[in-house]
């Protein structure tokens, strides 16, 4: 039997605490710019997954700038 797989979708409460968690990160390694663009951006984001690739994709582009 194959493991049941949660639904991706997220709940506005998780998201909210996921975006806020994302941003502290960023701001911890002193990315204010990027910490306000990750909230922004994160607004059009509907799950988990998406969220959590666009927080990589934040700390990919702190490297590359």
């Amino acid at each position: 039997m194959e493991p049941r797989r949660e639904p991706s979708g997220i709940g506005e409460a998780e998201r909210r605490d996921f975006v806020r968690q994302g941003r502290e990160v960023l701001l911890s390694l002193g990315q204010r710019d990027l910490a306000r663009r990750y909230g922004l951006l994160a607004a059009g984001a509907s799950s988990r997954e998406e969220l959590a690739e666009l927080l990589l994709s934040m700390l990919q582009s702190r490297h590359a700038g």
